[in-house]
């Protein structure tokens, strides 16, 4: 039912699309696949891009371990895939098949995997059930449970006892640890979160204090949704921030970089933004002369952060906020909207005083006011948030030790 309903949305949805042709692409290279019981296999499956961020960090410390070992990594989502297809540690990406018995018998007769990691959720039944009748060792990692979700509930119970295949279950925090083990699940460590070493092995700090006195400060707008450009738009042209204005400058790199979207926020600052492609020199010297800059290409908002002030990150007005440990990481207080409740990461900032939720556009941009003003209330904040993340280092490091049985 799930598949021909992909199959009719196809003609009108280019993600359905690309679901079907993607996974039909992938059925030769697969076959191709050699495995070879001489080298060990690990196979990782992602949902998606932010997934794949959170599991990075195994897969890279793995690899420098044992570079002889074989990487495999596997996604659902077209938009994951179309990212990371040529990752350069993998030596096979590809797309997850339906989830069918017989399709599941059939990658593991192809793959051979000597073990299985799952990062964060993404339970796909009869994979799981071959994986444990065939004995292969299998993880979930960065996973985090809440008493609301689906598998906590009466009808959710079938669906809950498929966590009993899992090895070892790694959990963000000591309240998912408990919520399992309340269920009698006893295979649970609470190991923090992967994505955290993902931000903080490398060095985000290069380029930004050096050209502190000569640079205008910068407020980033990342992964933004037309809710927040809207209220950045209307804040930027507020007479109250006009004085405010001769000393900062607005980043905007939106969440969906369609040309028709990128039409939709040049028309709300009403001709004065320039995107980033036309930009002739240095980007970093045009933030003297420029005052709002729209971000038209892909990969760049990480390494944005470095030379920003203050972040604005999108979803919080949405299905959730999107990835607020990279600002964080580059000591910028982070500010996001309402719909943050299911992220650790955010409910530990806000209460160290690093993060600040808004409702609307009043509260916002009085927030903005404040921080935009108050240099040592701005750098205080950000000095916590890194503080944090330090705090938080060390999850995959833990999580390597338990499957190599070293714990």
């Amino acid at each position: 039912m799930y598949y021909l309903i992909i199959l009719l949305a196809s003609p009108f949805s280019r993600k359905a699309s690309q679901w079907l042709s993607g996974r039909r692409a992938n059925q030769l290279q697969i076959s191709q696949w050699k495995g070879d019981k001489k080298r060990r296999t690990l196979w990782m499956h992602v949902s998606s891009l932010g997934e794949f961020e959170q599991g990075r960090p195994i897969l890279e410390r793995w690899k420098a371990n044992f570079p002889d070992d074989k990487l495999l990594l596997s996604f659902y989502s077209p938009s994951g895939f179309n990212i990371r297809k040529n990752y350069p540690l993998a030596d096979l990406v590809f797309y997850l098949p339906l989830d069918t018995r017989k399709k599941m018998n059939l990658l593991i007769d192809q793959l051979q995997p000597d073990l299985f990691i799952l990062v964060k959720y993404d339970f796909w039944p009869n994979l799981l059930q071959v994986l444990y009748r065939r004995n292969i060792p299998s993880y979930l990692i960065s996973a985090r449970f809440r008493p609301d979700q689906y598998l906590f509930k009466k009808w959710g119970r079938v669906f809950c006892r498929q966590l009993k295949v899992f090895t070892w279950i790694f959990v963000q925090d000591e309240a998912s640890s408990l919520l399992l083990k309340k269920f009698h699940f006893e295979q649970v460590v609470v190991a923090g979160d992967t994505r955290v070493d993902a931000v903080m092995t490398e060095d985000k700090k290069t380029g930004k204090q050096e050209d502190k006195k000569t640079r205008r400060r910068v407020i980033i707008g990342g992964s933004t949704w037309p809710v927040e450009e809207s209220m950045l738009a209307k804040l930027w042209k507020s007479p109250d921030f006009k004085e405010l204005k001769k000393e900062w400058r607005l980043v905007i790199a939106p969440h969906d970089i369609a040309e028709e979207h990128l039409v939709q926020i040049e028309e709300l600052f009403e001709g004065e933004i320039i995107r980033f492609s036309r930009i002739e020199g240095p980007w970093q010297e045009a933030l003297n002369t420029i005052g709002v800059i729209l971000i038209d290409s892909i990969g760049l908002l990480s390494s944005l952060y470095a030379y920003a002030d203050l972040a604005f990150v999108g979803g919080g007005f949405g299905k959730g906020i999107h990835n607020i440990l990279e600002p964080a990481a580059h000591g910028l207080p982070v500010i996001f909207g309402t719909n943050w409740t299911k992220f650790r990461e955010a409910e530990s900032l806000i209460d160290i005083g690093a993060a600040f939720p808004v409702n609307d556009l009043e509260s916002f941009s009085s927030l903005v006011k404040i921080l935009c003003s108050d240099s040592n209330f701005r750098w205080e904040s950000g000095n916590l948030a890194v503080s944090y993340m330090k705090s938080q280092m060390g999850s995959s490091d833990l999580i390597i030790r338990y499957l190599l049985g070293k714990w």
